[in-house]
């Protein structure tokens, strides 16, 4: 058990211990309803608290003493109640009474409603630092007390059908003769992950991905991705390490086989921010003699922020990425900043936003290239029966290259249906 944790337990022991020896007449009943909920005896107390209630006895610590009972009974919706009942008649006591809303929505592993309870608590209680304390660790752990999680797994599936003004990225009138790069296109998405633990641990992640160009065949994809993390969550750091192996093909020919190593670091900023480091190192093989240029390393670095509350996310991401390959053209040194902004309710309509900034080099060419490309996107999204998804997106992109066969503009539409399992 951490000390975050620790000290977690410790004060909700605290406070609803605040409700043994809360007095406000010294009636029969009251004070018997006291011994009782000392010694234990939650459903004794409880009867007593309410009999005191209706006969007339009121205030806050009848109500709160009335709540704990149930609580402590696991009487969920009875404590929910009661609690609410406080939050809604007594100003005073609405930071208390809000916390212990987060503490029953989290005890049956509602996790969003705790997370919402938990926050107002803290913006309740600007001047009851223990409890803002203990409502800043509630949403930093956001994990079910009870039950225990069982290590599960957890998959996407996807699935879009659309429109792609230019597969090739290239100006167009620098293809071929015969061959275009405007193309309706589909493809499939499928990952896995697990087993998840909440303690962290070894897992394995595994994706698969399909697209098909039906007017640019020479452009289909397929690739797919087998490998291994392992996640360690010491306080309010995250870190994970891990590992995958990397396999592709174009129009059905095999293109490149890939092994990677991966490393993670995360640790939260305040209520609501995260902060995260990620760095990935490829070997890359071309596997036909026809993709032999391709092999080699690349590198990528990000910082990426992260801001969510409730339905609500925003990040902020920089990365840079070098390449060393065997074709000074499919080695560029860059950079890029993008920022992506969602608004996704549990039901009903949704939207998302994001826009990336890209800067390319292409130093070892003959002729040096420089690259700027601008991307911009827009979704709508609704939430279906049974977790689906449905999006439909909008993406327009426009490269201006020092060479002029690679200056494009790109524009993308699609409409996907997405499933977590």
């Amino acid at each position: 058990m951490t000390l975050r944790r620790m000290t977690v337990l410790s004060g909700l022991l605290l406070l609803l211990a605040a409700a043994g020896p809360a007095t406000a007449d010294p009636a029969g009943d009251w004070q018997s309803g006291q011994q009782a909920f000392a010694a234990g005896d939650y459903s004794s107390a409880l009867l007593y608290f309410e009999t005191a209630r209706d006969l007339d006895l009121d205030g806050v610590a009848v109500h709160y003493n009335i709540a704990v009972c149930h609580y402590k009974l696991q009487q969920w919706p009875d404590a929910r109640h009661e609690f609410q009942f406080i939050a809604d008649n007594y100003p005073k006591m609405r930071g208390l009474a809000e916390y212990n809303l987060g503490l029953v929505a989290r005890r049956v592993n509602d996790i969003p409603t705790a997370r919402r309870h938990f926050l107002r608590a803290y913006e309740l209680s600007p001047d009851d630092e223990k409890l803002r304390i203990l409502a800043s660790n509630a949403l930093a752990e956001s994990e079910p007390v009870s039950p225990a999680p069982s290590p599960s797994w957890s998959g996407l599936l996807g699935l879009r059908a659309g429109h792609d003004s230019n597969v090739a990225l290239r100006d167009e009138l620098g293809l071929p003769a015969g061959q275009t790069a405007d193309s309706p296109m589909s493809d499939v998405f499928a990952s896995f992950q697990g087993p998840w633990r909440s303690s962290g641990g070894l897992r394995a992640e595994g994706s698969a991905y399909l697209v098909r160009y039906f007017d640019a065949t020479e452009f289909d994809q397929a690739a797919l991705q087998l490998g291994a993390v392992y996640d360690w969550r010491p306080g309010d750091w995250r870190a994970e390490l891990g590992a995958d192996w990397g396999y592709s093909t174009l129009d059905g020919e095999e293109f490149e086989r890939s092994v990677a190593a991966r490393l993670r670091v995360a640790h939260g900023l305040g209520r609501r921010g995260r902060l995260e480091l990620r760095f990935r190192f490829e070997d890359i093989d071309g596997i036909d003699a026809s993709f032999a240029g391709i092999a080699g390393t690349r590198q990528r670095t990000e910082l990426r922020y992260r801001w969510f509350e409730d339905d609500l996310y925003f990040a902020l991401r920089y990365g840079v990425e070098s390449n060393d390959r065997d074709d000074p053209g499919v080695s560029p040194d860059r950079h890029r900043i993008t920022a992506d902004a969602r608004y996704q309710p549990e039901r009903g309509w949704g939207f998302e936003a994001g826009i990336e900034l890209r800067s390319s080099e292409y130093d070892r060419l003959d002729t040096p290239r420089d690259e700027d490309l601008a991307s911009a996107g827009i979704a709508l999204t609704r939430t279906l029966p049974g977790d689906w998804l449905l999006l439909l997106q909008l993406r327009y992109s426009e490269n201006d290259s020092s060479d002029p066969d690679f200056s494009y503009d790109r524009t993308q539409l699609t409409l996907g249906t997405y499933k977590l399992f």
